[in-house]
């Protein structure tokens, strides 16, 4: 019975085959008139439901771009949601009893639900259970690729509905492996006795089946990571199962590599305001800092030439100081410090600073001591 029903879905999908083209030339014309780039389409629908499912996406993302567009070019994106519509009814209407209960509207839910994810931590927690929802599987494996290996990240079990974080443990990508040739060829591979290709021992013990899909999770610089699916009941994994889960691989990789992109920003834009503050900090600290080239207790004006103390050698620039200035500078010859300035004019200690520092400037000394020997009286 099995048999006869894998013969009619392939029979069905060769007698199809131009469906999935009508499918792409409609995705090509919302990529190339209107920059639409959507990475979920790569693989090519060999099926109904897929088919459905692309378009209700590519729906949603036309939709999602009506906005930013002119009247002219609006009017023509919304023609091509009619065309896209139009093919999806007559995909529903000449197909009513597609070969696997598949919902394209749970997968256009399931992706909605996936892009409000804010984070690479929070998006694979969504991924597991939303596949595990819309393809009907058992158990899902999420494993991330690094340097010919591959590390099992999360373990979702629908007998436990719940998702489980999985021990880490790196596993070698085995040439000629299920899970090889997925990032060899970057396209889902169906593993199990009617296949060429034979199970991982691990897989096999992680998933509970000998009979399962991996998919590649796929960015722009590569493979990064795995989904594995597996039905543990009920009827064995199948083409249209590896379609759906390829499907959903591919569009994750999108939305893993977007949020990837956010977390980026979120930690560089972090970095720069606490770098900024850092020099707002010091800025303000050189701002109420007293300048002096030479120490206040060298030895250096203690050198000087002695002769009449009371000579006044510029004396024009005791004109440029302000009355205020002048107090302050008074309080500074009786060798009164910042503290006893401010409590004696009542003033902050800041502003006793800023007063000394312009003084300094405008008499032309370098510190306290320079001035005070200049301009004794």
């Amino acid at each position: 019975m099995r048999q006869k029903s894998q013969g009619q879905t392939t029979s069905r999908a060769v007698a199809e085959r131009g469906l999935p083209q009508a499918v792409i030339d409609l995705l090509d014309r919302l990529g190339n008139d209107y920059g639409i780039d959507l990475r979920l389409y790569k693989a090519r629908p060999d099926f109904p439901g897929t088919c459905v499912a692309l378009l209700d996406a590519a729906t949603e993302s036309a939709f999602a771009a009506l906005t930013a567009l002119g009247p002219e070019r609006r009017r023509s994106l919304g023609r091509l949601i009619a065309d896209l519509q139009e093919l999806r009814w007559r995909i529903r209407t000449q197909y009513s009893e597609p070969a696997h209960e598949f919902s394209p509207d749970e997968f256009a839910g399931a992706m909605r639900r996936l892009r409000g994810a804010e984070s690479v931590a929070g998006l694979r927690k969504l991924i597991c259970r939303e596949l595990a929802h819309i393809a009907h599987l058992d158990r899902i494996l999420l494993s991330e690729v690094h340097n010919g290996t591959w590390t099992v990240l999360e373990l979702y079990s629908e007998e436990r509905a719940e998702q489980t974080v999985f021990s880490p443990h790196a596993l070698p990508l085995t040439s000629g492996s299920a899970e090889d040739r997925a990032c060899e060829t970057g396209a889902a591979v169906l593993v199990g006795s009617d296949t060429d290709i034979g199970p991982t021992d691990e897989a096999v013990q992680m998933l509970a089946s000998s009979a399962y899909v991996v998919a590649p999770i796929t960015v722009s610089a590569g493979v990064i990571g795995l989904v594995h699916g597996s039905r543990v009941a009920g009827e064995p994994l199948d083409a249209v199962d590896r379609e759906v889960i390829d499907a959903f691989a591919r569009t994750s990789g999108t939305l893993f590599e977007r949020v990837m992109l956010a977390d980026r920003l979120s930690e560089q834009k972090a970095l720069i305001i606490q770098r900024l503050q850092q020099e707002a900090r010091e800025v303000e600290r050189l701002g109420y800092a007293d300048v002096h080239f030479v120490d206040e207790n060298s030895t250096r004006w203690a050198a000087l030439p002695t002769g009449n103390t009371h000579e006044v050698p510029d004396a024009p620039a005791i004109d440029c100081l302000t009355a205020r200035e002048r107090e302050v500078f008074a309080l500074v010859v009786r060798g009164a410090s910042n503290a006893e300035i401010a409590e004696e004019l009542v003033i902050s200690i800041f502003t006793v600073k800023t007063h000394v520092k312009k003084i300094l400037r405008k008499l032309g000394a370098a510190n306290r001591s320079e001035a005070i020997y200049r301009y004794p009286r």
